[in-house]
């Protein structure tokens, strides 16, 4: 009689011991219930290994096999690819903007009004061929021209600057976070062998992978123990408990993200990826751009200047310096000749007589080069303008620009409904956890209750 009531008494137990865990594991959840990256937990309830008796198997009771998170690997990858493509749209839209301010209002006036006054200048010339100030004018213009691409170019150095240090910040903090991955990953195992999960610990590198998904696209693989391995486009970065140390490498003016081993690692999303794409693709098309208009303006002005003669007498002086090619010209190079620096009574206006010598009131070439503010002189920009092509640049940075806001805006939104996915998943219902607590709280009374009667059976036995 008194092994049976052991027996009760032993299930009864059983039965306290794990709606008190089951309710620690509940009141866990509605205290980080606002917690982020937090998934909720669940005691895992499995009836107790019953024994045998003449009778046949008895029960033992309730126990405790393990406490499991909520989690969908799956949904955790939807997650991270958006939001490596968000972030990389993102940086690349942030870095585009910088370029547009640089393109455009630096000071005063942007570029499109000195090319303006540059030609105005030389319209003013021809109508009065013989003013030497109308010449000054002509030099002074043509300087604030040469100024302007030159500020516009250090402009970009400084924003190409910008970028690059933001991305070697980026590298850092990634390979902190890989660190304590890889380091999480030895806990989490070293748990693991123990027969139980680690919940708390796997939100931990969860967070941690939310926020590596936001510098570079990963993939995450699970591995044995709890274990996992974190791969960039193919290219494994943690692999158990080891990890790579990532670095920003430049090559022949390209940068790239590498391992320890100089393997190249190709991204184009995450904050690094957006960077890198800003950097070498955006920036490099905008400076080779922004170049062009420099070689094109310098090629049609001195193939009209060249064939004037000025009132020193002089024939055949190029207006800017060419460096005998004008295809080697760039916007940081950009000069004018150093003769008509030295001396504005250098700068041609018309053609000379047959003779070769000057005329006072020839006004051809000043003309013609006013004239090339709508028309083209073929060569290096075909059949644009200087203005025209300087137009088309702006463009270009104003719809790559416009199109990574579009971008990063459409996956701000998917990156949104993933998390709000994921979160009716992984994500704290609060009323559902009050409810599991009345619950636990009537099956912790009952098993009182049966612990008040075996009591009470053992009162009526020993009075006998």
């Amino acid at each position: 009689m008194s092994s049976s009531l052991n027996g009760i008494l032993s299930v009864a137990k059983t039965g306290l011991l794990t709606q008190q865990l089951a309710l620690q594991v509940t009141s866990h959840n509605l205290a980080n219930a606002t917690t982020e990256g937090y998934s909720r937990q669940r005691a895992e309830l499995v009836p107790g290994i019953p024994v045998l008796l003449p009778e046949g198997l008895v029960g033992t009771g309730v126990r405790v096999a393990d406490i499991t998170r909520a989690r969908d690997q799956l949904l955790d990858g939807i997650y991270r690819r958006e939001s490596a493509l968000f972030h990389g749209f993102q940086t690349q839209y942030q870095g585009l903007s910088s370029v547009e301010s640089a393109f455009g209002e630096i000071g005063a006036t942007g570029l499109g009004d000195s090319l303006d006054a540059f030609w105005d200048a030389w319209s003013d010339l021809a109508n009065d061929p013989t003013s030497s100030a109308a010449r000054s004018v002509v030099v002074s213009n043509g300087q604030a021209l040469v100024d302007h691409f030159r500020r516009i170019d250090g402009t970009l150095d400084t924003v190409i600057g910008q970028e690059v240090d933001r991305l070697r910040n980026s590298v850092g903090l990634v390979n902190d976070i890989l660190d304590q991955v890889a380091g999480l990953n030895v806990e989490i195992a070293a748990v693991r062998a123990s027969g139980t999960s680690a919940p708390d610990l796997e939100d931990r590198r969860d967070v941690l992978l939310d926020q590596l998904s936001t510098y570079v696209p990963i993939e995450v693989t699970p591995r044995e123990n709890g274990v996992v391995g974190v791969s960039v486009n193919g290219i494994s970065v943690v692999e158990g408990v080891s990890h790579q140390t990532l670095s920003l490498t430049s090559a022949a003016g390209v940068w790239s993200l590498t391992t320890a081993g100089g393997l190249t690692i190709p991204i184009s999303s995450g904050r690094i990826g957006g960077g890198l794409e800003t950097i070498n693709d955006d920036f490099s098309r905008f400076r080779a751009a922004l170049d062009t208009v420099a070689q094109g303006l310098v090629e049609g002005v001195n193939a009209v200047h060249v064939n004037g003669t000025n009132p020193l007498g002089v024939t055949g002086l190029n207006f800017f310096d060419d460096f005998g090619d004008p295809t080697t010209v760039t916007a940081a190079t950009l000069t004018l000749d150093a003769a008509l620096v030295a001396n504005p009574q250098n700068v041609a206006a018309g053609s000379p007589d047959g003779g070769g010598n000057y005329q006072a009131g020839a006004n051809d070439i000043a003309l013609a080069l006013a004239d090339l503010r709508t028309m083209s002189s073929g060569g290096i920009l075909g059949t644009s303008t200087v203005n025209g092509a300087y137009r088309d640049l702006l463009a270009d940075v104003g719809l790559t620009a416009s199109a990574a806001r579009d971008a990063a805006d459409n996956h701000s939104v998917l990156l949104s409904s993933a998390g709000e996915r994921r979160e009716s998943v992984a994500g704290v219902a609060t009323d559902e956890e009050l409810v599991k607590v009345v619950q636990l709280q009537a099956a912790y009374a009952a098993a009182s209750r049966i612990v008040t009667v075996v009591d009470e059976m053992y009162q009526t036995l020993l009075a006998i």
